[in-house]
């Protein structure tokens, strides 16, 4: 598992939370610390304080004793400054009041340690150690379409070529990815993508088939995109968005906006949907933002995606 090779960890590596959702709040965390910081002295074999390369401390480990081997607890810290305030309290009580007989420090990249925690809590979905669903996986059918697939390149390499935009050195985002039928299409334009969703089935299917890649996917909602997504992107791709009707534009609005914000300065946009009527909300919504770009008319008489495509530059 990547976050064992990235922290140089010989024993089996675990999060305590079981979402980017848990890990923005630690309650389980909280819990975990609170109970650490109430044993004796030197309870704690060792742990390892975790520092990004520019020596911002990013997180902390700590080796738990167990008959059946020993094992690591990982603890990330969250972005939002009160909950990160409150868990490094709890961690700094554990570290300098004697409870851990050895602590050490460890340098990573801050983007690996994040592509890390992507990979463990993908594959834990994927296996089923985060939920107890019994449902069975999708047959492979449902997540790789080839037609559809060079249609979207063909796109892609229309518009880049017409705009001079160089895809194998930009970074994309591509929201709403489900089970990442889309995202085998685009992967190999792109320098890289991280593909978001917020259906879990839909995410476990993708990493099961292998059509998204556990290291770069999240399960989380883009009405929050930032709240978890803090990089800035060259692209923000969404293909075939789900089914926009008037009780939820007001989530798509709000979607729209979040990707607006996680877009560098002349990044550019590209997202599709099924009906004209769809497109019409999608281009309006971006006019209101100051964002005016081209609808294009996508059909094809042999494919029912991706019918109609909207493509900006920031």
């Amino acid at each position: 598992m990547l976050l064992q090779k990235v922290l140089g960890f010989r024993e089996d590596v675990y999060l305590i939370e079981s979402s980017f959702e848990g890990l923005e709040v630690d309650l389980k965390t909280l819990d975990y610390l609170d109970k650490l910081g109430m044993l004796p002295d030197k309870s704690i074999d060792s742990a390892v304080r975790i520092f990004d390369k520019e020596g911002s401390s990013i997180g902390v480990a700590f080796k738990n004793k167990y008959e059946g081997g020993d094992f690591w607890f990982v603890i990330p810290y969250p972005s939002a400054r009160a909950a990160r305030q409150q868990t490094e309290r709890l961690v700094n009580h554990v570290l300098d009041g004697g409870i851990v007989a050895s602590v050490k420090k460890k340098r990573v990249a801050s983007l690996e340690f994040k592509r890390a925690i992507r990979e463990y809590l993908a594959l834990s979905l994927a296996e089923g150690a985060l939920c107890e669903c019994d449902k069975e996986k999708e047959p492979r059918s449902f997540a790789y379409n080839e037609g559809r697939n060079k249609r979207l390149r063909s796109l892609l390499e229309r518009l880049a070529g017409e705009h001079g935009l160089k895809l194998g050195e930009m970074e994309a985002l591509e929201i709403c990815c489900g089970n990442g039928m889309s995202t085998t299409a685009i992967k190999p334009l792109f320098k890289g993508v991280l593909s978001i969703d917020n259906d879990k089935c839909e995410v476990c299917n993708g990493v099961y088939h292998g059509t998204l890649e556990p290291a770069d996917v999240m399960v989380i909602d883009a009405m929050r995109l930032t709240d978890y997504v803090h990089e800035k992107y060259d692209a923000v791709l969404g293909f075939m968005l789900g089914t926009i009707y008037e009780f939820n534009k007001g989530i798509w609005r709000m979607v729209f906006e979040e990707s607006v914000k996680a877009l560098k300065d002349d990044g550019f946009l590209l997202l599709t949907v099924n009906t004209r009527e769809e497109m019409g909300f999608v281009a309006g919504v971006f006019k209101s933002m100051g964002i005016k770009g081209e609808v294009i008319d996508n059909q094809s008489k042999d494919d029912i995606y991706d019918g109609w495509a909207f493509f900006a530059i920031k």
